[in-house]
């Protein structure tokens, strides 16, 4: 349900910041390309033939890439609940939901950067699988879930109001 938003300088923060996250998604994205080894690798998968050195490359810049794409997911899932707020949709049920997927893409980024990426770039670089924890990505998960609860927590809020809505 569309709310009317008086302040002109809502709508153009939430206009900016969505806009902002569909940069950084394309960023994230040109920065994978540019120093995840995919050139080095398609070309050897569409020239000569792949070795062992460009596909451990490419494995590597993926491993490494991935916790990147899953907090990209959240800043893409975080862009279309300010797309909405520029419209007026502030307390809805898909911004509740969206704000639980944001959340649950960090957690899922810090989960893969402390669990996923160590494994893989280890295992290509030693050949035994370790895994590291660093106290960023244990407050990225952290921060995750609270961000998950607080989507959980909108969720009910907008189901009270509409009820309480109903009943006035």
């Amino acid at each position: 349900m569309p709310y009317d938003i008086s302040d002109k300088s809502l709508r153009r923060q939430a206009t900016f910041l969505q806009a902002a996250t569909t940069l950084i998604v394309a960023a994230t994205v040109l920065n994978y390309l540019r120093t995840g080894e995919v050139i080095p690798f398609l070309f050897a998968l569409f020239g000569s033939g792949l070795t062992p050195v460009e596909t451990d490359g490419f494995l590597k810049g993926l491993a490494l890439a991935l916790p990147g794409f899953c907090y990209a997911g959240a800043v893409l899932a975080a862009g279309g609940i300010f797309g909405r707020i520029a419209t007026g949709e502030i307390f809805s049920a898909r911004n509740s939901a969206t704000l639980g997927a944001v959340g649950g893409w960090l957690s899922t980024g810090a989960l893969v950067a402390m669990v996923v990426t160590p494994a893989v770039v280890d295992w290509l670089d030693l050949g035994a699988l370790r895994f590291r924890t660093q106290p960023t990505d244990m407050l990225l998960a952290v921060i995750g879930g609270l961000i998950q609860m607080l989507g959980f927590v909108h969720t009910r809020a907008t189901a009270l109001r509409s009820e309480l809505d109903q009943i006035i």
